[in-house]
């Protein structure tokens, strides 16, 4: 099991190292939870520095959106897209504003970053499905 802290009375689990994580970038992260399996997602960092986390499962097929390991954005890095069939979610929303998932939403995971690690709160985590 991953390491785990406690922020504001929530216990958070330290998912991956962000401190090199550019504006504008992503990076997938896989851990586990024990006896209650693996989970998987992404962190993004937004054009003003801050993060973001979503569950990898595309809201319309289930599938990862990524296209090679850590490849979750567009090339302009303004938008997440999946690589099965295109659709394109907001990055501060994780709406899906073109494609056949239009209006629906990523599964967000809340995120905080502490010395150069992100966390993600381990109640989130335990509910993912299983990769």
């Amino acid at each position: 099991m991953e390491e785990e802290v406690e922020f504001e009375g929530q216990l958070y689990l330290k998912v991956l190292a962000v401190e090199s994580l550019a504006c504008m970038s992503s990076k997938a992260f896989h851990v586990d939870v024990g006896d209650l399996g693996a989970s998987g997602g992404f962190i993004v960092r937004d054009e003003s520095g801050g993060l973001l986390a979503y569950r990898n499962s595309c809201p319309h097929t289930g599938a990862p959106l990524n296209w090679t390991p850590d490849q979750f954005l567009t090339r302009s890095g303004r938008y997440i897209q999946c690589s099965i069939h295109g659709a394109m979610f907001m990055i501060d929303s994780g709406e899906c504003f073109s494609g056949p998932c239009g209006g629906q939403f990523l599964k967000s995971l809340t995120v905080i970053e502490h010395a150069g690690s992100a966390y993600i709160r381990l109640l989130e985590i335990q509910k993912s499905p299983s990769k």
